[in-house]
């Protein structure tokens, strides 16, 4: 699937006149935005570096990977910053057509004009300063306006009440327009508007053009990743640094297996299991030698080996395998036991109980046998069909009553 361009993003930063904003992390949290809504490509930062004042936070915005512009002021009193910055700006957009925003981070009104340019070239423009005039004249050409003093009294709470807990609150004494369900409603329309994954970036500035207010902060969520991947309609891939979304896939149904609910399909699944004797007339006849067999038996090996002779000894067509299983289904019905002999040797024996008996329990076996491989797979019980394979007389009301029927 191809995905949408993201949005290439130059930042401006005049330094100067928000040293109070980069002292509380503003640019590190700045960065943390934008890289959800694009690629950020140029990162420039503007002021007297050699001033004490900017000097001290050089590493911190280094870090944020911002080149650093020194503007050097000839004349005491007069900050060429802003010209050197405005400068830049309009050469960026003019220069370098594949960028897509501007993010202009100053507190001065004189950089209203560059704003409106940047519009009329329609460019996406970001602003980032205080309350002020500055911010009023230029908000309605900005496709959106993050306050700097809001930044820093938040941090300024959270450093005077650090007991309590980082996660991310609802923006304090704020109705945002939009519900949190109308916000969701409008992220889906969005995706399924598109035939692509679209940049989140693009998402969240149609949310600020529908309602400027929109912060996905005010619904609980640290940032607009976090608002998007709590919807289970939404998903979240990435392409470099740049997260896109798109509706969920919906779960494929799975396959529904047809329940087990035939006589033959009872025995298949019990012979699969080594719950079901091959030939109940064999059975019959191996337990018969069985509880006949005279011989002194130590142990089970020499047990299924004399019973093995004996039965062979009188039908040809009765295997080695077929006594082996006959005799562990006679361990399972609970006839197989220990005995002593004469000398106090230990001496294996299967228990005597009429063939009534016998059949009866041999029946209730494979009917438990059934009702606990019907908790791992789909099994329809029918004492119907469970009469079928059934050896006794047994009723097939006392089936019901066995499988709950």
């Amino acid at each position: 699937m191809t995905q949408q361009k993201a949005n290439r993003i130059a930042v401006f930063v005049d330094a100067e006149n928000v040293t109070n904003w980069i002292k509380h992390d503003g640019v590190r949290l700045l960065m943390e935005e934008l890289n959800q809504y694009g690629q950020i490509i140029i990162r420039r930062a503007y002021g007297v570096w050699s001033k004490p004042n900017l000097a001290m936070h050089q590493a911190a915005i280094n870090r944020s990977g911002f080149e650093l512009i020194h503007c050097y002021h000839p004349v005491t009193g007069k900050n060429t910053a802003d010209i050197q910055m405005t400068l830049d700006i309009i050469e960026c957009a003019w220069q370098l057509p594949n960028i897509t925003c501007f993010v202009l981070v100053t507190g001065d009104s004189d950089f209203t004009p560059v704003f409106r340019r940047l519009r009329e070239m329609d460019k996406d423009v970001i602003g980032v300063g205080q309350h002020s005039t500055l911010s009023e004249c230029v908000k309605t050409s900005c496709t959106r306006f993050i306050y700097t003093d809001d930044v820093i009294n938040t941090l300024i709470g959270n450093e005077a009440s650090p007991q309590e807990s980082l996660t991310p609150q609802p923006l304090p004494n704020s109705q945002p327009t939009l519900t949190l369900a109308q916000a969701n409603e409008l992220v889906i329309t969005h995706l399924k508007a598109s035939p692509t994954p679209v940049d989140i970036g693009q998402i969240k500035g149609s949310l600020k053009q529908t309602a400027a207010d929109f912060d996905e902060k005010h619904y609980g969520f640290k940032t607009f990743t976090n608002f998007l991947t709590a919807n289970d309609a939404i998903q979240i891939s990435k392409n470099g640094t740049t997260n896109f979304a798109s509706l969920a896939k919906p779960a494929q149904p799975t396959e529904t297996v047809k329940a087990v609910a035939t006589a033959e399909a009872y025995k298949a699944l019990l012979k699969k299991h080594n719950a079901l004797p091959d030939n109940a007339d064999t059975l019959k006849k191996i337990y018969k030698h069985a509880v006949a067999l005279k011989d002194i038996c130590p142990d089970a090996a020499q047990f299924r080996t004399a019973l093995f002779d004996l039965c062979h000894k009188v039908d040809a067509s009765i295997t080695k395998t077929t006594v082996n299983k006959a005799f562990s289904y006679f361990i399972v019905m609970g006839l197989v036991h220990t005995e002593k002999a004469k000398g106090g040797v230990d001496n294996v024996r299967v228990k005597k109980i009429t063939l009534k008996d016998f059949l009866l329990k041999s029946d209730k076996l494979v009917i438990a046998k059934l009702l606990e491989l019907g908790k791992t797979q789909p099994l329809d019980l029918k004492a119907k069909e469970v009469k079928k394979l059934t050896l006794s007389t047994i009723s097939k009301d006392s089936i019901k009553k066995l499988i709950g029927e």
